[in-house]
């Protein structure tokens, strides 16, 4: 899916375009900590955010391929593990050789009407199923938002945690105490 469609779609920024939350994402803890815990290398991408439109397409070509998710993983290795550029259409080609798919007329195949529809779709489908942020898993109707909920899945899968027992309508059907911002973009007011 596409993030920045996303972030467009709910009115959100990502993290890491807000100031004190990329030098926290990056330059302190967490991206370090969360490598060090799951014991993978950590270099980063050449820029952040990216563009990663030729990317996802290239995951797109590959989904009906069993080794979709090596590829992405791969992917997500080769820029973050090995802080190469996923904007470079050499790069992708190498990573998907890599993972042992079809590199023949890759590039071109990125443009076709027919990979931009699958991942306008993908991204859609991801939308409407509620999606807000990656990385976003779903079991039956219930998304597991961010790689620090990875554990809650597996726990969930292996029946350590119970279906919710409380439906979240009913959460949100209680008032709001508080309201920060009117609108998407106005500012607060002044605290009486």
């Amino acid at each position: 899916m596409v993030y920045g469609a996303l972030l467009n779609h709910t009115g959100l920024v990502g993290p890491v375009e807000v100031d004190v939350k990329r030098r926290y994402t990056f330059a302190d803890i967490d991206i370090r900590r969360s490598a060090a815990l799951l014991g993978v290398p950590l270099v980063g991408p050449p820029v952040h955010p990216f563009r990663s439109l030729e990317a996802l397409r290239t995951v797109s070509l590959f989904f009906g391929d069993p080794r979709c998710l090596d590829l992405s993983t791969a992917l997500a290795q080769a820029c973050w593990g090995a802080g190469r550029d996923l904007t470079d259409s050499n790069v992708l080609a190498a990573v998907v050789a890599e993972t042992g798919l079809q590199v023949s007329g890759l590039e071109p195949r990125l443009q076709t009407t027919e990979t931009k529809a699958c991942l306008r779709e993908s991204t859609s489908l991801a939308i409407e199923r509620g999606v807000f942020g990656v990385p976003t898993c779903r079991l039956g109707d219930e998304l597991f938002w961010g790689h620090d909920r990875l554990p809650h899945l597996a726990a969930r899968l292996a029946g350590a945690i119970p279906e919710p027992l409380e439906k979240i309508e009913r959460l949100l059907e209680r008032p709001r105490g508080v309201e920060r911002r009117g609108q998407l973009g106005e500012t607060p007011g002044p605290v009486r």
